[in-house]
């Protein structure tokens, strides 16, 4: 992999952010490109719930989901409301890539209808690979940023290389327009021949079974609440 600045970057792009997990890059911002037409998604784990900017300080639109066990103090599991400054969602299962992935669509459908330019955080890959296995992290990233490079968003995805193996670091690099890494990573990023990546990317790209285009205004019915509670 060859990092690059976020200057030499032209959006909109796909960005792999490469730090180790206790920094805090500047390029976080850099890549974020906030205008008062822009509607920045930030995409986080954890186990609280996320101070969001108060809309008075918004430029644009601000939307939050967060993925994990969140304490959230409203208790409506009705559909966002997607036209607000300052939207919010959540994910309770880190494991469900499928709803993540259908979370950050329904963003992208309704801000790119909105004439909205996008602009993704998306923090951090680290997080889903410490749940589920890099082969479905990978399709997952390759249909999400396929759907973000659908609506012109400039997105960047924060990823810690030295909690990975250089075959893993080095395939995930091939999904991205642009890889971004700070002073210190980019000295000691690790690479993997192309043989190695060839032979991962031989395991790992196959169909992955996630639908991103969901009908954000079709309900349920009781036999699909049914299959997706394996009842």
């Amino acid at each position: 992999m060859d990092p690059l600045t976020p200057a030499a970057i032209d959006p909109p792009a796909n960005v792999l952010l490469v730090h180790p997990k206790r920094t805090e890059p500047d390029a976080c911002e850099e890549l974020c490109h906030d205008t008062a037409t822009t509607a920045r998604l930030s995409v986080t784990f954890g186990d609280k719930e996320p101070n969001c900017p108060d809309e008075a300080t918004v430029d644009g639109k601000f939307g939050q989901i967060t993925v994990g066990n969140v304490l959230t103090g409203d208790s409506d599991d009705s559909m966002p409301d997607y036209t607000q400054t300052v939207v919010t969602d959540s994910v309770t299962d880190p494991t469900d890539l499928s709803e993540i992935g259908v979370a950050i669509s329904r963003f992208c459908k309704h801000w790119s209808e909105s004439s909205n330019d996008i602009t993704v955080c998306f923090d951090s890959l680290d997080a889903l690979l410490r749940h589920t296995s890099p082969k479905e992290v990978f399709q997952f990233t390759h249909v999400v940023t396929n759907r973000l490079s659908g609506v012109d968003a400039y997105a960047h995805f924060h990823f810690d290389p030295t909690r990975h193996d250089d075959r893993v670091v080095s395939t995930f690099g091939t999904i991205f327009d642009a890889v971004v890494a700070d002073d210190h990573t980019d000295e000691t990023l690790p690479e993997a021949t192309d043989e190695e990546v060839a032979s991962t990317l031989a395991e790992w790209e196959e169909e992955p079974a996630i639908d991103l285009e969901p009908d954000a205004s079709t309900e349920a019915t009781d036999e699909e609440v049914a299959q997706i509670l394996g009842k």
